[in-house]
């Protein structure tokens, strides 16, 4: 639509060429002790772009962007007061963004120019946030992580390499991802809005990162403060209601099919997790609220390359696993696997299952088993974790919790099986 507009009518494109001046020439607007251009010097550049654009010859185009450039140059040249280049490198972004809007990406140009706008009228926000408000291990760990994703895994070889087929590199760099980009989520929200305020919100979060590391914490915390065992339990189970809907988020991006079939088996999983949660997390006392771990040590950071790494090779491992119990034992072979690879991490069996059902060589039905028989298998382990809190009022009630809801899965999946 917008492009139609823009080629019958360029004057569209005019006026929106001179509203993005205007936006972005108001945040560099002229303050008493800092002369720099302002919003009528942006709403020619902006027009001047799309004069270029209008006529559409190369060399006028680029010699107006020069002609910018060093008009743009000469001023900051001339207010040696000044620091930094902010303003002049805008005015040439101007210039780019009026052009788009005389061109059939006019749209794009529009929502740039608004993000330019927005980016620059936020400079003390942005500043604060960054030097102040995230720290130096946040920024750099950050940083690394994104250099996996966007460095490391395009250049990763795809296919399938080794014994059984199961080393595949782009498939395995593509679950560190996913599961680090979930813990993501939890760890900044869980910084950011404060989950000591409710033990609800720290459970929630505590879950997206990581069910077992939660109950871990709560675990750690019950063996310390044995007043607050009931509150614990019920933030540790209210943990544990995340885990299904988490594996169907994993499982639906990458096998559509395979998360249309798991849904009433993990819904019921979830929906007998959240009752367990509600009837056995009464009776706790007030206070103990506060006793929830924020945020166990092990979500120091979620993009840390140590835990990064750890996690690819857990699901190396797992890979293997299920591909040679597969080989050799069929589809009992790949569920017995999945019960042994969820004592370790019930996201790499879920991954694993997605490529068996996508290959083509399980059934979704099949691989919902798988799935839940992972999720049983890791409950186990959990429920050692809640054992080794030496609190009976902790113990038994996250334990109970953890059987009714994987009961339920259970009994769900092979109803449906």
């Amino acid at each position: 639509m917008w492009e139609l507009f823009a080629q019958q009518a360029p004057i569209l494109g005019f006026v929106l060429a001179g509203l993005i001046g205007f936006l972005i020439g108001r945040t560099r607007e002229d303050t008493p002790h800092v002369p720099r251009p302002g919003i009528r010097d942006f709403i020619v550049i902006a027009l001047v772009g799309a004069s270029c654009a209008l006529v559409g010859e190369a060399l006028l185009t680029a010699g107006a962007l020069l002609a910018t450039a060093a008009v743009l140059l000469v001023a900051r040249l001339n207010r040696p007061e000044r620091t930094g280049m902010t303003t002049e490198l805008a005015g040439l972004a101007t210039f780019v963004i009026g052009y788009l809007c005389l061109t059939p990406a006019l749209p794009f140009g529009a929502a740039l120019g608004i993000v330019l706008a927005v980016t620059l009228a936020a400079k003390s926000p942005l500043h604060h946030f960054a030097l102040e408000t995230l720290s130096e291990r946040e920024f750099t760990d950050t940083l690394r992580f994104l250099a996996l994703i966007f460095v490391v895994y395009p250049v990763l070889p795809a296919g399938s390499y080794g014994p059984f087929g199961f080393l595949d590199p782009h498939r395995i760099w593509l679950f560190v991802i996913l599961v680090s980009g979930v813990s993501f989520v939890g760890y900044f929200l869980t910084k950011f809005l404060s989950p000591t305020r409710g033990m609800l919100l720290s459970a929630v979060f505590g879950g997206l990162a990581s069910t077992t590391a939660f109950t871990g914490g709560t675990a750690r915390a019950a063996a310390d403060v044995p007043d607050a065992a009931i509150s614990l339990a019920r933030a540790a189970l209210i943990a544990n209601t995340i885990m299904a809907p988490r594996m169907l988020v994993i499982v639906a991006a990458l096998a559509p099919a395979l998360a249309l079939a798991a849904v009433p088996a993990l819904g019921a999983m979830t929906v007998a997790a959240a009752l367990a949660a509600w009837l056995l997390g009464h009776g706790g006392a007030p206070s103990a609220a506060g006793a929830v771990p924020e945020a166990p040590r092990e979500f120091a950071n979620p993009f840390s390359l140590g835990p990064a790494l750890r996690l690819g090779v857990v699901f190396t491992a797992v890979l293997f696993l299920t591909h040679a119990g597969k080989h050799y034992l069929g589809d009992e072979g790949l569920l017995l696997s999945s019960a042994l690879g969820g004592l370790v991490d019930v996201d790499a069996v879920t991954l694993s299952t997605t490529e068996f059902v996508n290959r083509g060589e399980t059934v979704p039905v099949d691989a919902v088993v798988a799935l839940v028989l992972a999720a049983a298998s890791n409950a186990v382990f959990k429920g050692a974790l809640a054992l080794s809190s030496g609190r009976t009022a902790f113990s038994a009630r996250v334990i109970a919790g953890l059987a009714i809801a994987v009961a339920a899965g259970l009994a769900v999946a092979l109803t449906w099986h």
